[in-house]
Formats: C-alpha cells, sequence, structure tokens
C-alpha cells in the first residue's frame, strides 16, 4: 500500500478532485449518522452538502430527526480550516411519560476546528478529517416541555475531536 501524505491547500487542479464523500465512523457511539458531500470552489473554500439521522435517547424521551446538512469550509492554513454547518430537521420526539409523539422543526447550528490529512492508498486520493465542533439550537416547534427544559439546562453542546475519513473524486 502506497502511502503519501500532504499538507498543502491546493486539493485538486483543475476541475480533477473536486468533490468528496466523507462520514464518521464514530456515529453508533454519538447515535447520529451522517454522510457529507463537499465540493471544492477553490483551493481555499469548500461547501458541504449531506444528510443526517439522529437518535438520541434520554431518561424522559427520545429523538429521531432526519436531517439535511449545509456547510461551508475555509481552510486558513495549510489544511487547517474553520468550517460552519446548519442542520434543518424534520424531528419526531418521543415523551415517555405522555407516551405521547410530537412531529416538529429543529434548526442547529454548529462550529468546527479541523485539520485534514490527505494521503494516497492504492492510487486513491483519500483523507481523514479531524475536528472539534461546537453547536447549539437556533429554532424548534412543538418541542415537548420535557425537552426544552433539557436544552435549557444544556443549552450548547460539544463532542469530544471526532474524524471523518474520506475519498476524493
Amino acid at each position: 500500500m502506497n502511502l503519501t501524505a500532504s499538507t498543502d491547500i491546493p486539493v485538486h487542479t483543475g476541475e480533477s478532485l473536486r468533490h468528496s464523500l466523507d462520514f464518521s465512523p464514530l456515529s453508533p457511539l454519538f447515535r447520529i449518522y451522517a454522510l457529507q458531500y463537499n465540493y471544492y470552489l477553490t483551493p481555499g473554500d469548500e461547501l458541504i452538502l449531506g444528510g443526517a439521522y439522529t437518535n438520541l435517547q434520554w431518561d424522559f424521551g427520545e429523538t429521531n430527526a432526519a436531517t439535511l446538512i449545509l456547510g461551508y469550509r475555509r481552510y486558513l492554513w495549510k489544511n487547517l480550516h474553520i468550517e460552519y454547518q446548519l442542520w434543518p430537521d424534520y424531528d419526531r420526539f418521543y415523551e415517555k411519560k405522555e407516551g405521547k409523539i410530537y412531529p416538529g422543526f429543529d434548526l442547529w447550528n454548529e462550529f468546527r476546528l479541523g485539520y485534514r490529512v490527505d494521503f494516497t492508498a492504492m492510487n486513491q486520493p483519500l483523507y481523514l478529517n479531524f475536528q472539534w465542533p461546537f453547536g447549539f439550537g437556533l429554532f424548534d416547534a412543538n418541542k415537548p416541555e420535557s425537552f426544552k427544559q433539557h436544552e435549557e439546562e444544556n443549552p450548547y453542546f460539544y463532542f469530544p475531536p471526532m474524524f471523518f475519513p474520506g475519498f476524493r473524486f
């Protein structure tokens, strides 16, 4: 297996390798499953479009959300980058005490600081994107009181640093 590393910002030459796909293998731990498509506008600017499914559980209930991911990534120096993502989602809140499902809409946003490591394996351009996310909710509709109370007590969410393997094409 041939592994070569690169730390330059340019990830494509001309029109080639402007597209990439990535995911998080840690998804089962967080119960947030996402697949992202990335499009390189310039060597320093990237658009992100993806889909996600979230299944979070607490003592008072659970949430199941189908989500669209919209984002922008800006490279600051070499492969060091900042990222902003919006997560509008259709959410189904299940409130255990009431035994009732509340269909609703949420809008979350997330900021990420990251660094991407590029390499090649079997002639395929691959990468590992290491990121540290931080976010909070912007809007919600039809959320049960127990979920609202939990969100008031925990207004921000952040995870330990995560990584996303991906490939360019």
